[in-house]
């Protein structure tokens, strides 16, 4: 599994699995609250409750209605006598009733007229039923006090009413009302929670979902700072072990990775430019190694070549008056062949080998001007700026350097005059040798300066491989390129010192 997929999988999971828990547990509760909200057994007796209501309310106005039937064709339409008043408190105290009332119409209202009770009943205030009167004669004859009373009601004549009833709570029908809607309302709680539980378990499934993959988006949206740069950091290292030292990885990421991405480009640079030291170094000691031979292999007959032609120059007196002047013209030209074979010698003997520096405080303008001076007068011009140039090294071996950078500018451009600049550039002494000549030939650039990379027909091209080791010997650079207008500038560059011997810009 790749290290993103595992950062996603440890994300979604720090997300899924707190949520899972709290999910269960909240469904769990849930569960249980709906169950203590509806319970069976409550339905069951507000059902009772209810057929008990309604039974014993149907009864009760079954018998005010079958009281005001009977009494209502046994009574006068006047006030009643002491006998009937008597007959009637008997019948409703033998049925369990509270009151009897007579009332009459005036043409436009309902006036009691007449009210018996039985013994032991107290009038209750409120018990005046003249204005439910006529909507009782015209619906089911039953009349339902606010006050506090279930009454019916029947006709005695035209002009002659009466009602009998009981005394009920002043919250009597409102509180059976009260629990016929309750009764409904717990069977609706039942059905709802019947239907809620599944609902309630797709909706949190619905949730669960949606909060995976939010969570999934997130996850991924946090693994990839994490992940991208590793994968590509792991796959330069790839590159680099396959030998490429050329691979960079672009530093992104959260602060860590960019610095490990930062850090790792600078190991492959460095890395890349150790290869291309060593490289050198290989090179320079394969070189090296072969100028040791060659000059080795050169000295020995040249040694014994300038023997041989000296004692034929001694006998060139010998010769023939007319051929003396050819064989002795011919002698100079292998003498001078000789002595060409002996400089290139002892240049491969010194490449080889450089002795080691023997420093001492020396002013490399004046070393310039001892340069300068070992050519013709006027072939070569030289400009020292700001007075002396103080540095520490080896006054041979820097006059080697500078007499070898004049000759190669003399035999780049051996028509034109040469230019010596010295001066000093913050903590470094620079000197600069100048010429008119054609200048480098494109791709030479970067190789100029390695063994026998020369663009001249004749030389040993150790001359500027020379200045060049010479120079970082003594913690010098030292390069060459086209300068403007045409030819070449070589230009070397010492640090400083300072009069107490330090070098300048050191602590």
């Amino acid at each position: 599994m790749s290290l993103r997929a595992r950062l996603v999988v440890a994300l979604l999971a720090l997300a899924i699995l707190p949520t899972a828990v709290f999910t269960l547990f909240t469904l769990v509760e849930l569960d249980r609250a709906t169950r203590r909200w509806y319970r069976p057994g409550v339905d069951r007796a507000l059902e009772s409750a209810q057929q008990v209501t309604r039974t014993a309310l149907t009864r009760m106005e079954a018998t005010v209605l079958s009281q005001a039937d009977a009494w209502c064709r046994s009574v006068p339409p006047e006030r009643l006598d002491p006998p009937t008043r008597a007959r009637v408190r008997e019948g409703l105290q033998a049925s369990g009733l509270d009151f009897f009332q007579l009332y009459r119409h005036d043409g436009t209202r309902w006036e009691r007229i007449d009210q018996v009770l039985p013994a032991g009943v107290i009038e209750v205030r409120g018990a005046e039923l003249s204005d439910q009167l006529d909507a009782g004669l015209v619906g089911d004859h039953l009349l339902r006090s606010p006050g506090g009373a279930l009454a019916a009601t029947a006709r005695v004549d035209a002009r002659h009413a009466l009602t009998v009833g009981m005394w009920v709570p002043p919250d009597f029908f409102t509180d059976v009302d009260r629990v016929t809607e309750g009764r409904s309302a717990y069977s609706r709680l039942g059905v709802m929670v019947d239907l809620q539980r599944p609902f309630t378990w797709l909706l949190v499934a619905v949730l669960v979902i949606l909060l995976t993959a939010a969570a999934l988006l997130f996850a991924q949206a946090l693994a990839r700072p994490i992940a991208r740069p590793l994968s590509e950091l792991s796959a330069a290292l790839d590159r680099v072990a396959a030998g490429d030292l050329s691979v960079r990885v672009p530093p992104r990421g959260a602060r860590e990775l960019r610095a490990l991405g930062a850090a790792f480009n600078s190991m492959t640079a460095r890395l890349a430019e150790a290869r291309a030291a060593l490289a050198q170094a290989e090179r320079e000691a394969a070189w090296r190694e072969v100028a040791r031979r060659v000059a080795h292999e050169i000295k020995n007959p040249l040694t014994a070549l300038r023997y041989a032609l000296h004692r034929v120059q001694r006998r060139a007196a010998l010769v023939p008056e007319a051929e003396r002047a050819a064989v002795q013209e011919s002698l100079d030209a292998m003498l001078l062949e000789l002595e060409n074979l002996a400089t290139m010698a002892e240049q491969f003997s010194q490449y080889a080998r450089l002795p080691e520096p023997l420093p001492e405080p020396l002013d490399l303008a004046e070393v310039a001007r001892a340069a300068a001076a070992l050519h013709e007068p006027g072939a070569v011009r030289i400009d020292i700026g700001g007075g002396a140039l103080p540095v520490r090294g080896d006054r041979l071996m820097l006059s080697r350097a500078l007499h070898n950078l004049v000759i190669n500018a003399r035999e780049a451009g051996p028509d034109t005059p040469i230019e010596i600049r010295a001066r000093a550039e913050g903590s470094r002494a620079v000197v600069e040798v100048l010429d008119r000549g054609p200048g480098l030939p494109p791709g030479q650039e970067g190789r100029i300066f390695d063994a026998y990379a020369s663009t001249k027909n004749r030389g040993s091209g150790l001359g500027l491989s020379l200045v060049r080791d010479i120079v970082r010997q003594h913690g010098g650079e030292v390069t060459l390129e086209n300068r403007e207008g045409g030819g070449a500038c070589a230009r070397l560059t010492l640090p400083l010192q300072q009069e107490d011997g330090r070098e300048a810009g050191s602590r």
